[in-house]
């Protein structure tokens, strides 16, 4: 959930900032000194820093369900709520065009106290429960600021707190393998250049009932050619996928004609409606 949680942020920013990103990059990497080197353009920066229980919002009681016609009956824990915490800065060449972001970036965060249900993907829009979330709000329990920009080992410069409080249910059963992005570096001449290649995975969904799950679907890429049948999640993985832009087609039962997607590689995550 918590890469659908850096992509539902990600389209927020982009929306109602708003951002131009063939101008501005988001990232959501560590900011040392390492990334901030490698940075070429204007960036605003989304560390995900903390992860812990809203004790506010904690269910101190059990659950009991009591299922007719038997005489049985169920105790289950509540649904925990979790604040997740990133640490929002911006990177530009000037002070001026880094303040002026960010406060833009404020705003924008500020406006969305709860997150539109349009701008939510993958597993955060399954939740069918609003996603508050908290700007700029002191936290005297955390680390202080400087604390963290030392452990990042990097200059400390403005930014700004975003918390999301997410639901987590500790009973529900999670079945589908986990997917991870992997480098696999392969000769690609006969000189020394490499070509990274990852494994990629996703969900596709129904784009009429975007809470179904397109089960036996085919994901293919073209160039290279690579291609993959949906579970009965609608989940799918290709792997060896090139980085860079890519377009993926997926067709299903019942559909006239292909859908067509383009996404880059890598990206938050691989999720699709056709």
């Amino acid at each position: 959930m918590l890469a659908d949680l850096d992509e539902t942020i990600r389209q927020l920013v982009l929306r109602h900032v708003p951002l131009d990103p063939g101008e501005v990059d988001v990232s959501f990497e560590a900011p040392d000194k390492d990334w901030s080197g490698r940075l070429t353009r204007p960036t605003l920066n989304c560390f995900l820093y903390d992860i812990s229980e809203n004790m506010e919002l904690r269910q101190a009681e059990w659950e009991v369900t009591r299922p007719s016609p038997t005489n049985t009956r169920t105790r289950r824990r509540g649904v925990l709520r979790v604040n997740v915490t990133y640490n929002v800065a911006v990177w530009a060449r000037v002070a001026e065009d880094e303040h002026r972001l960010l406060w833009r970036v404020y705003a924008a965060l500020a406006r969305h106290p709860i997150i539109p249900m349009e701008l939510m993907v993958g597993e955060i829009r399954e939740q069918n429960v609003a996603i508050n979330t908290r700007v700029g709000q002191p936290d005297p329990t955390r680390a202080s600021v400087t604390d963290l920009w030392q452990a990042v080992d990097n200059r400390i410069r403005p930014s700004l707190r975003y918390t999301v409080v997410l639901p987590l249910d500790p009973e529900i059963s999670i079945t589908s393998p986990m997917v991870f992005t992997r480098d696999l570096r392969t000769a690609v001449t006969q000189a020394t250049e490499m070509e990274t290649m990852i494994d990629i995975g996703g969900r596709v969904r129904d784009r009429a009932h975007p809470e179904q799950p397109l089960v036996g679907a085919t994901v293919r890429l073209a160039q290279p050619h690579r291609s993959a049948v949906t579970d009965n999640d609608g989940r799918f993985i290709l792997r060896r996928v090139p980085r860079g832009r890519i377009v993926l087609t997926v067709s299903a039962a019942g559909r006239k004609k292909p859908s067509e997607i383009t996404t880059e590689v890598p990206a938050a995550n691989y999720d699709l409606e056709a």
